[in-house]
């Protein structure tokens, strides 16, 4: 058990043994601080400690009684309630009441010589009736008084109470950003099969081996999104790969009506981490509003490198994209890329996409996840054809 989890802990053990050890600490610097009117040297050391404990203690008890039912009762029930009359009327009374309970406390136990209950000590002069009277007060307001340790305990209490309300509001963003999250990547499965399934009717139209093989390279890419595509993050070189079935799934399509260059610099060794289908949108985009918008050869190109921890992505097509607004409505991959990069990568990636003349542009940059150390090679594949 951690002293987070003592200090926060509800179990009734526990909190039982929270406010005993801050009593019992609060009973020795009363004792280590707090002096009558006679010191060692006139009752003698042995008789000092013995007065100067019993007198803590008793403070203690009384300064007990004071505060539960003022923190436990009063301030809930009344204060916090906004009954301010009633909680003023009846903190009146009560400090009159803990007033006589201490003055005739301190009176049979500390002064009247003759009580049944009076605390004798060897050379220990017994308080007068005004000491009594004085003390009885000097209890309730001085630094080692009621009203201190009072408002130190509602300080604790209520600090703890902030703590726990911050983790609350803090996991609550936790699970509706994880839940947004989610609903985001559960987007991308339909958007990017529906785009898919529209390229395999297509070919079956004019070309049924290469729709065969297209459904092949599909099933691959859905059983990929099935077991990869429900994690946290996956290895970037799985991700690599999945971007490049479905490159190749688009190329079967297009035929020579495209060239692709693609340049990846990865070590496959890296055990970069990365958050799964994160990139595919970007390509769709690339084919759904460049390369089909056109009649002549489209040309994509798409960079992907990777340093020590940082991903550099960077696309671009030959045709205006479509903006990412497009007749009053947000395009879902886009949009969902950036609310992503927002949640799973808060002040560690940048993206840029423009439009400039008959170019369509993304760069993007993210810092990934470390599994193991990167490798000090790269692996340096460049492909260029236009099949």
């Amino acid at each position: 058990m951690t002293i987070h989890d003592f200090i926060f802990s509800n179990e009734r053990g526990k909190r039982i043994a929270r406010h005993c050890i801050f009593w019992l600490c609060w009973f020795l610097y009363m004792a280590c601080t707090q002096l009558r009117n006679q010191s060692p040297q006139e009752i003698g050391m042995k008789n000092f400690i013995i007065y100067q404990a019993g007198v803590s203690a008793n403070r203690t008890l009384l300064q007990i009684v004071f505060c539960y039912p003022l923190i436990y009762y009063l301030v809930p029930f009344y204060l916090q309630k906004m009954k301010y009359k009633a909680f003023f009327a009846l903190l009146a009374l009560f400090l009159f009441a803990i007033y006589w309970i201490t003055y005739y406390d301190f009176y049979y136990i500390w002064s009247d010589t003759a009580s049944p209950v009076f605390f004798n000590v060897n050379n220990v002069k017994p308080l007068n009736l005004f000491q009594t009277k004085y003390f009885s007060i000097y209890s309730n307001i001085h630094f080692t008084g009621s009203l201190v340790s009072c408002a130190f305990i509602l300080s604790v209490k209520y600090y703890k109470n902030w703590y726990k309300k911050q983790r609350e509001n803090e996991m609550l963003m936790k699970e509706n950003s994880q839940a947004e999250l989610q609903l985001l990547k559960a987007q991308v499965h339909p958007h990017f099969l529906f785009n898919t399934l529209n390229n395999i009717y297509s070919l079956t139209l004019d070309d049924s081996q290469k729709a065969a093989i297209t459904i092949k390279k599909l099933s691959g890419m859905v059983l990929y999104m099935e077991n990869e595509g429900a994690q946290h993050y996956v290895l970037l070189t799985k991700e690599i790969k999945m971007l490049l079935d479905y490159i190749g799934l688009e190329k079967i399509r297009y035929g020579d009506r495209l060239v692709m260059v693609v340049d990846i610099k990865h070590n496959p060794e890296d055990k970069l981490m990365i958050a799964p289908l994160l990139m595919i949108p970007f390509v769709e985009n690339c084919f759904k509003h460049g390369a089909s918008k056109t009649i002549d050869t489209a040309r994509i190109e798409l960079l992907i490198e990777t340093g020590k921890t940082w991903l550099t992505f960077k696309i671009s097509n030959s045709l205006l994209a479509v903006a990412e607004k497009e007749n009053g409505r947000i395009k879902i991959g886009l949009l969902n890329v950036r609310k992503r990069l927002q949640l799973l990568y808060p002040g560690r990636h940048t993206l840029d996409i423009q439009s400039s003349g008959n170019l369509f542009t993304v760069h993007m940059k993210v810092k990934l996840e470390t599994q193991y150390p990167a490798a000090e090679q790269y692996m340096h594949a460049s492909i260029f054809n236009k099949n």
